[in-house]
């Protein structure tokens, strides 16, 4: 075979082997797609696709989809109109009845477009595909947009799919700025984020930058500042994104809000001016986990930070759950969330969105109680606040424990107050509650602050606090239909 020929058949199999790799490709993609939108509405009735196109050629794809978002029409106009206003003279209906009157909101409707550009190379990157994604807005909405963002694209994503499947996201919100002469204005300086995502969906590893924002209202002196603000999370959504597990970390620079004139309307026109919050060095942690079928979760977040003129040492804020049955979690979870009443979307008004959520609740209390045998537990693990060297914290933990088959026959009011557990702890310097009693000195809602030490001393006499040094304590427990007060029965309190 000559040499003109041997290249003339290499070239063939180089150009039907990347005919095959794009066509491969571009199947997967169209795939993954149809998969993705068929799945969405079945997470939430708050979402639906209305319309939808995939026009695809050899070399690329242009998805279009136009998604429902909020109550489905049909709720909206089945709903009754707002009742009337009275007739002067007349009294209105009671205020148990005026929620029959409210209105779902009509759903938004936001079409996305994807430009798809089929591998192996796919604009100008070995991938299978890579898709530029946007909002697609009307003539109208443009020039509303363009007011907050200028000329500049309001969302940029680029997507990148591997041949596994697995994909990468990068996404870029542009700033906003809005000025209004005599109103005030407003600053954003945009977001940046980046996700990666594995082939089957179920792992997403993401970064999340947002620079800062300034806001100030003329009128009402309000002012709020935040600094740069970023987020990284590693989850796993194998058991679903209601169970998602993994961890979180997220860092604030600062945040601030000042109002100076007060806020609302008070008695003849007349504002309480507002300490100025300052939050500095915020830390934001997160973890979740599943083990032997029991779901975990907790967070915690610290700073620092200074209101008016008290400045804030630390402060620190740790939460956590525990025990929670993940089957039985994820089936309330999802059948709440494809419940169109439960998220305010009730047929005729009020009262049928209110038989609509017993209904639901009742077919749901079974499971619910059933979810008590593995001992749930959720808890303030730790509030605590350091001013000047003084530390006053506050915790507490509710549950569940040791519940039977035969337990859960009896009514949820009884299966608590049989089962349920309480501990609660709080510690606060002398210092802090003579401060507060002098702080609202003249206003009748705290005591003297010469009477705070008498008080106090009249609650450690009844058993109902403690002095240890410079701090009062307390300490309650409920456990088996007891309570207890700092050790002793709530009757022995006094003792």
């Amino acid at each position: 075979m000559s040499k003109k020929a041997v290249l003339g058949v290499l070239a063939a199999a180089i150009a039907v082997a990347y005919g095959g790799s794009t066509w491969w490709a571009a199947s997967q993609i169209k795939s993954r797609y149809d998969i993705a939108f068929d799945e969405l509405p079945k997470q939430t009735a708050m979402v639906r696709v209305v319309e939808r196109s995939y026009d695809r050629s050899f070399l690329g794809a242009v998805s279009t989809v136009t998604l429902e978002i909020g109550c489905a029409p049909e709720a909206v106009a089945a709903a009754p109109a707002p009742a009337a206003k009275p007739a002067e003279g007349e009294e209105a209906e009671a205020d148990e009845d005026k929620d029959a009157d409210a209105t779902p909101s009509k759903p938004l409707r936001i079409t996305l477009r994807d430009t798809i550009h089929h591998g192996p190379l796919a604009g100008g990157s070995l991938a299978a595909a890579t898709i530029d994604s946007e909002v697609v807005l009307d003539a109208k909405t443009q020039a509303e947009v363009e007011k907050l963002f200028g000329k500049a694209k309001p969302l940029t994503v680029h997507t990148k799919v591997g041949f596994s499947g697995a994909f990468t996201t990068d996404m870029t919100v542009a700033p906003v700025k809005l000025t209004e002469d005599g109103k005030g204005q407003f600053n954003w300086q945009g977001a940046q984020a980046r996700a990666e995502v594995n082939a089957a969906r179920t792992q997403v590893r993401y970064e999340l930058t947002m620079p800062g924002m300034d806001f100030n209202s003329i009128r009402s002196g309000v002012t709020m500042k935040m600094g740069k603000l970023a987020v990284k999370a590693d989850m796993d959504s194998s058991a679903g994104w209601i169970l998602a597990t993994g961890k979180t970390e997220g860092h604030l620079d600062s945040l601030e809000f000042a109002a100076p004139k007060g806020l609302g309307n008070a008695p003849g026109g007349e504002h309480k001016a507002l300490p100025t919050v300052l939050l500095q060095g915020l830390d934001l942690l997160g973890d979740a986990t599943i083990k032997d079928g029991l779901y975990a979760s907790g967070g915690t977040l610290k700073g620092s930070g200074k209101i008016g003129e008290t400045k804030i040492d630390k402060f620190e804020v740790s939460s956590s759950a525990r025990n929670i049955h993940a089957a039985g979690y994820k089936k309330l979870a999802d059948a709440w969330m494809q419940s169109s009443a439960a998220n305010g979307c009730g047929k005729g008004g009020s009262k049928a969105s209110q038989d609509a959520i017993k209904a639901l609740t009742d077919q749901l209390a079974p499971d619910l109680k059933a979810m008590a045998k593995y001992s749930p537990e959720f808890s303030l693990d730790k509030a605590l606040v350091e001013i000047d060297g003084k530390r006053g914290e506050i915790s507490y933990t509710v549950g569940l424990t040791g519940v039977t088959d035969e337990d859960l026959q009896v009514p949820g009011t009884g299966l608590l107050m049989k089962r349920g557990v309480l501990k609660a702890n709080a510690r606060l310097p002398m210092k802090w509650l003579e401060k507060l009693a002098e702080t609202g000195a003249g206003s009748g809602q705290t005591p003297p602050p010469e009477m705070v030490a008498g008080l106090v001393e009249q609650g450690e006499q009844k058993g109902f606090v403690k002095r240890d040094g410079d701090d009062v304590t307390a300490k309650v427990e409920f456990s088996e239909g007891s309570l207890k007060v700092n050790g002793k029965p709530l009757g022995a309190a006094g003792n």
